[in-house]
Order: structure tokens, then C-alpha cells, then sequence
């Protein structure tokens, strides 16, 4: 797939840190691209990048029934989930800045689902309610988030 040069720039940046979450690390620049062009399109990409090094990245899906978290590009604004496909950062106050920018564009979710690599006994991802994400995202943040 062809993109802007100024995507792919950015994507230069970003390709380390987007590694950084295990599903992610052995992809090939090119299928990283062509993955976050669908979140870059959408807003449901946030990113930090600071002297042209990538602080830290976070991508969202949103959707409106559970069963949708196993589709790739589903995106339903309005609807009840929100599940963090990627979270990568170098410390609490990234973390802040990326939950804030997603939130403000996107609002806060009832229910928010975290796949990273923690699954339950019966092994799905893990699921919070907003209040319970709020309060995880909290203690990762050391406060700076909500």
C-alpha cells in the first residue's frame, strides 16, 4: 500500500515503540504501516514524539458489541467498548498524555478491554469497567491520569 511521506516519517519514528508490545515486535515496517494507517485515519491513534523519538504510542478500537473486539478494523464511535490494541510508553507521564488525547476525542467508555498479554483463566483479554480502568490507569500514570 502507498502512503503519505509524512505518514511514513512519522511511522519511521513510531515502528520501535510499537514494537515494543509483543504482538507487534516482529512485524516488518511495512505491515506496520499498512496495520496503523486504519487507526491513523480513524483518530484512534495518539502518539508522543519528542527530537524524533517516539516517547510513546497508543491505539484504540471502538465498538458496540463484545463479540466485535475479535474483528480488526471495526469502529463504531458510539458504542459501549473500547479496547487498547497497542500501549507503549516511556514512563507515567506518556501514559497520561496519550489516555487524555484519546479520551478527549473520544470520551470515556463504559466498558474498556486491554489485551496485553494478561489473559484470564479462560483466556480472554482482560475487561474493566471504566471506573475500574480509571483506577489501574491511575496507579500506571502515578496519578496523572484521569
Amino acid at each position: 500500500m502507498n502512503h503519505h511521506p509524512n505518514y511514513i516519517a512519522t511511522m519511521r519514528a513510531l515502528a520501535g515503540r510499537i514494537r515494543d508490545v509483543p504482538k507487534f515486535s516482529v512485524w516488518q515496517f511495512d505491515m506496520l504501516c499498512d496495520w496503523c494507517a486504519y487507526f491513523w485515519n480513524k483518530g484512534t491513534i495518539s502518539f508522543v514524539i519528542e527530537d524524533g523519538a517516539a516517547k510513546g504510542v497508543c491505539m484504540i478500537k471502538l465498538f458496540s458489541r463484545l463479540e466485535q473486539f475479535l474483528e480488526p478494523f471495526v469502529h463504531e464511535p458510539g458504542g459501549q467498548f473500547a479496547m487498547i490494541e497497542s500501549l507503549a510508553g516511556d514512563g507515567p507521564e506518556t501514559f497520561a498524555l496519550l489516555l487524555k488525547d484519546l479520551t478527549g476525542r473520544w470520551g470515556y467508555p463504559p466498558i474498556v478491554i486491554w489485551d496485553r498479554g494478561l489473559r484470564t483463566e479462560s483466556g480472554a483479554p482482560r475487561i474493566f469497567t471504566w471506573q475500574d480502568f480509571e483506577k489501574l490507569a491511575r496507579r500506571f500514570t502515578h496519578g496523572l491520569f484521569p
